[in-house]
């Protein structure tokens, strides 16, 4: 399920409550993934992100016994195969996006990917580290700080640039 959606494009019948709290779970989804996996763009984290959904939603009866059949019968599991077909597609898209020399691009993250700090800190001093490409050459990176567990004006000020 994805923005009150079925993966086949189905409609949910959801109530407001319902639909905020599922869009709160695939933002926080997507931000979990994003953390985990900083190098994928948002089409294959989307991909993951319904994945996820798919796997950890409460399944109903008929699915598992349509599962068995396919198990029985060597047909394999739905899941897995769905995820095997994502895993293809985006090997060829890495395929062609590693044409590029890798001594040409340059990586920026942050060292180490996670922060923690405790409310009453007052500030946090993130490390920015730079690998590869020419390093002669200015890199300019926009920056955005996102809710979390701490809300935008009451917990933290917030700052884009």
């Amino acid at each position: 399920v994805m923005n009150s959606h079925f993966l086949d494009g189905n409609l949910l019948n959801m109530d407001g409550k319902e639909v905020d709290e599922s869009r709160r779970d695939m933002i926080r989804i997507l931000k979990d993934l994003k953390q985990k996996h900083p190098e994928k763009d948002l089409d294959q984290l989307v991909e993951m992100a319904n994945y996820y959904a798919l796997s950890h939603q409460q399944k109903s009866r008929a699915f598992y016994r349509i599962q068995a059949t396919r198990m029985m019968t060597g047909a394999g599991n739905i899941l897995k195969k769905h995820a095997a077909e994502q895993s293809k597609r985006s090997t060829s898209l890495q395929d062609i996006c590693l044409d590029e020399s890798e001594e040409f691009v340059s990586k920026i993250y942050f060292d180490p990917c996670s922060y923690q700090c405790l409310e009453n800190c007052g500030g946090v001093l993130l490390t920015v580290v730079r690998k590869g490409g020419d390093i002669s050459k200015t890199i300019v990176v926009d920056y955005k700080t996102e809710d979390g567990s701490a809300n935008a004006g009451a917990d933290y000020e917030f700052t884009e640039g």
